[in-house]
């Protein structure tokens, strides 16, 4: 899949309220030797991938940027790990692993898997919510800061999607997954939120607002009963 060239411009407009319009993008020329070689391995894994209905470095490439926004002082590896974040769904871990050690250092790597290790709370949640919060609380802060911006770029999607749909009603019951992922995006901010930047948490606090009506609206879809049959 072709990648745009402007894929590395910011994701949101610099007049967005709340945005600093004169803030550097963390992604700007020129770029640390090891954010460069992080959009190199990104581009040739996502070929052909897709997340939010784009290219999925695309996806990556929002996230790092919303990150940058909130931490301005990411450290390389930070952002470098941010643009791979998704890679290991396409990939296996040994290859994709030494390539990125490689080329991208430790501490890309690390930050990587700690990244990809919040599945393991994902699937605590279902069954040990108390245990999953206790893991997310764990999370080193600039960890937390860049699952929540993927989080963001993702919910920002979705609920922009549901507000343009026709018939909203249909929009949420095809997405039924995603409204049962809401109980544990607000178990994610509850127990991430006291390390996370303000403004990050704030934006991410109200998507999952919108989200939670969502869910709301979704469970309570007006049930038609048909008529009693009228005596003969």
């Amino acid at each position: 899949m072709s990648v745009s060239p402007d894929v590395t411009s910011p994701s949101l407009p610099a007049t967005e309220p709340g945005r600093d319009p004169t803030r550097r993008s963390v992604l700007a020329p020129p770029r640390h030797p090891i954010v460069v070689e992080a959009l190199t391995i990104a581009r040739r894994w996502c070929d052909g991938h897709e997340i939010d209905g784009a290219p999925a470095i695309t996806h990556a490439v929002r996230v790092a940027d919303l990150l940058g926004q909130h931490l301005p002082d990411a450290p390389p590896a930070l952002v470098a790990a941010v643009l791979l974040h998704d890679v290991p769904d396409y990939t296996g871990p040994e290859q994709f692993g030494a390539e990125v050690s490689d080329r991208c250092g430790t501490d890309t790597l690390i930050a990587l898997w700690l990244i990809h290790g919040e599945h393991i709370a994902m699937e605590q949640h279902r069954h040990d919510p108390d245990g999953a919060v206790h893991r997310l609380s764990q999370l080193r802060p600039d960890i937390a800061a860049a699952l929540a911006a993927d989080k963001v770029i993702s919910l920002t999607y979705v609920l922009g999607n549901a507000r343009q749909a026709p018939d909203i009603r249909a929009y949420w019951a095809a997405r039924r997954p995603f409204l049962l992922l809401v109980p544990y995006l607000r178990t994610f901010l509850k127990a991430t939120g006291p390390q996370l930047p303000d403004g990050l948490a704030d934006e991410l606090g109200g998507l999952l607002r919108e989200a939670r009506r969502a869910l709301v609206l979704a469970a309570h879809v007006p049930t038609i009963r048909p008529h009693a049959a009228r005596p003969a």
